[in-house]
């Protein structure tokens, strides 16, 4: 699908911002959208739908639920960063977001249930973020509750599927595998344990780059394998359940094949194989 991916950089760039006017909202399909200074042709919105489809149908091979019928995700586009920022601190971001407005690319407001975002500079990080804050929709819509590390890490996976990932998709990918490998190599990586059970506050506390691909990390071991991925949706459902105890460390040593022991030599080796693929062999620091 890769004239997919081009299409969709062609339309991307030609989208710019116009002068200042009111919002409007369209579209009959899976994504309803509202859009401030963001001109979307009826192709370019199929194209959305289209991305936003395959988003789905993942996430229901993943996790094992049929998606309703009727489900659909508002996406709020805005033209230029400035009515962008402007929106989301009056709107949603929380204190320890507002700070760092200038490098976020958009969030999913849980209040009004809604993708909000805006052109990019780039425009492959358009469509990655729309993907990313499309899954935490798509998560936030079929489970209850979920672990702010999971949830931030299944969009990570999800943001970057084959067929969209252009040059600089790969790039960033190859620069969090790098990332993941010097952490791994310091032996900087977090204690598992603490990790998994990190609340909202704590998580949001931690620098998102290392918050956000450790979670990422643990994520893709979830979905290495058959058996895995059934730790996973087993710690998820149990996890979810009204009134349970939010102790993700005490789920996953439960599902997980060997417990948490074996879980955390497994994420270690996990990021040492998974950077050799991506990157192959690499000097070491100072050679």
């Amino acid at each position: 699908m890769k004239w997919l991916h081009g299409i969709l950089v062609v339309w991307l760039l030609a989208l710019g911002g116009a002068s200042a006017a009111p919002p409007f909202v369209q579209g009959q399909g899976l994504c309803q959208f509202v859009l401030h200074d963001y001109p979307l042709p009826k192709a370019n919105e199929d194209k959305i739908n289209f991305i936003i489809a395959d988003l789905v149908k993942r996430h229901e091979e993943a996790f094992g639920f049929v998606m309703e019928t009727n489900f659909h995700v508002r996406i709020r586009i805005f033209g230029r960063f400035e009515d962008y920022r402007k929106f989301a601190l009056t709107n949603q971001v929380n204190a320890e977001t507002a700070s760092a407005i200038s490098n976020l690319a958009g969030y999913y407001s849980g209040r009004d249930q809604e993708v909000v975002t805006w052109r990019q500079r780039d425009p492959t990080y358009l469509a990655n973020n729309i993907l990313h804050e499309c899954s935490h929709a798509i998560m936030h819509h079929q489970f209850r509750a979920l672990p702010l590390w999971l949830d931030e890490g299944c969009a990570v996976y999800f943001q970057f599927p084959a067929f969209m990932r252009s040059e600089s998709a790969i790039q960033r990918l190859q620069g969090q595998w790098y990332q993941l490998k010097q952490w791994n190599d310091e032996k900087s990586l977090p204690d598992l344990r603490t990790f998994l059970n990190l609340n909202p506050e704590e998580f949001r506390a931690l620098d998102p780059t290392r918050s956000y691909l450790t979670g990422w990390s643990i994520f893709q071991l979830l979905m290495s394998t058959p058996e895995h991925r059934r730790a996973l949706n087993a710690m998820i459902l149990n996890y979810s359940k009204p009134g349970a105890t939010p102790d993700c460390a005490r789920l996953l040593n439960q599902f997980y094949p060997g417990g948490l022991a074996r879980m955390e030599r497994d994420w270690r080796l996990w990021i040492a194989s998974g950077a050799a693929n991506v990157l192959g062999t690499l000097p070491r620091s100072g050679n």
